[in-house]
């Protein structure tokens, strides 16, 4: 394993990387998260390509915190693009957890020559909605006190709100959790400048508050999917998913080198919730990747509820 700093404009990117030369596969996790978050995945991508990377996001790992300014997702996914660059990466299979699943649509639509395939993880950036509490973050003040560095959590709110019934009455699994969480004050500064940089718009936000729905409208990539039908993408989801909702993988359901498959049971956690499952389509469709010859687009689109 090597780490190493990357420096992109005014901040630092810290990258892990297990195994060295092509094919490369890079990985980005969720918002406040690390590498613990995908430690199932990249020890499925390992046997399978050369170099496995972790890209954490500035304040994430090492200082200074992103401002709000460079925190909009195109500029994230340049960011990274340039990360990637400076790695000497032609081209990956970009996997992503939550944020940085929408991070890697924004990337795809932005710099199509870089990545190979998707792999997308309940996902940001495909739908129009957020759990209803996204429009309180959006709230200078509000925001502010609910998006502060803070302690573990608790059992009660990952029970309820990050994972599925599979696994919620896993202890030990949640106790796992909660040793992930970071009460670090720059990742919690980091995580807030990227809600408030890509909050609708003003008149947008009111409307918000008076319906449901459209949290995403900012960051969402609409029907700009439709550019990345020549991009193999699978797409993973669990159906009990409270953050981000499992209908939004319908929005790849015309992409005709995409598949889908959603878990029964599973909440937004679904890295760590269900790595079996999770994992055996990853290495599936990754070692697929790597024999299909350029160009050649699977038979037929797929989506499947797992049993």
């Amino acid at each position: 394993m090597d780490v190493r700093v990357v420096h992109c404009d005014d901040y630092k990117f810290r990258v892990t990387t297990w195994g060295s030369g092509a094919p490369h596969a890079i990985l980005l996790p969720g918002l406040s998260a690390d590498a613990r978050a995908l430690a199932p995945q990249i020890r499925a991508l390992r046997p399978l390509v050369g170099s496995v990377h972790v890209i954490d996001l500035p304040g994430f790992a090492i200082r200074p915190a992103l401002m709000v300014k460079d925190a909009r997702f195109a500029n994230l996914a340049r960011m990274v693009g340039r990360v990637a660059d400076e790695l000497g990466v032609e081209k990956a299979t970009f996997l992503g957890h939550s944020l940085g699943g929408g991070v890697a649509l924004h990337l795809a639509l932005e710099r199509p020559d870089l990545v190979e395939g998707l792999v997308l993880l309940a996902p940001a950036a495909l739908g129009r909605s957020l759990h209803w509490i996204y429009k309180l973050y959006c709230l200078p003040l509000i925001g502010r006190a609910l998006l502060r560095p803070q302690g573990k959590g608790s059992l009660p709110f990952l029970r309820h709100f990050l994972v599925g019934s599979q696994r919620a009455s896993d202890d030990h699994f949640l106790a796992m959790l909660l040793r992930h969480n970071s009460n670090s004050r720059d990742r919690a500064l980091s995580a807030r400048s990227i809600v408030w940089a890509n909050q609708p718009s003003l008149w947008r936000k009111i409307l918000l508050f008076l319906s449901p729905g459209g949290e995403q409208l900012a960051f969402a990539i609409g029907d700009r999917v439709k550019s990345l039908a020549d991009v193999p993408t699978l797409v993973l989801w669990g159906n009990q998913d409270r953050v981000i909702c499992a209908s939004d993988a319908r929005r790849c359901a015309d992409h005709p080198r995409a598949e889908i498959h959603v878990a029964k049971g599973i909440g937004h956690m679904l890295p760590l919730e269900a790595p079996a499952w999770a994992n055996g389509h990853i290495r599936r469709f990754v070692g697929e990747l790597q024999r299909r010859p350029v160009g050649v687009p699977r038979a037929q689109p797929a989506f499947a509820d797992a049993a």
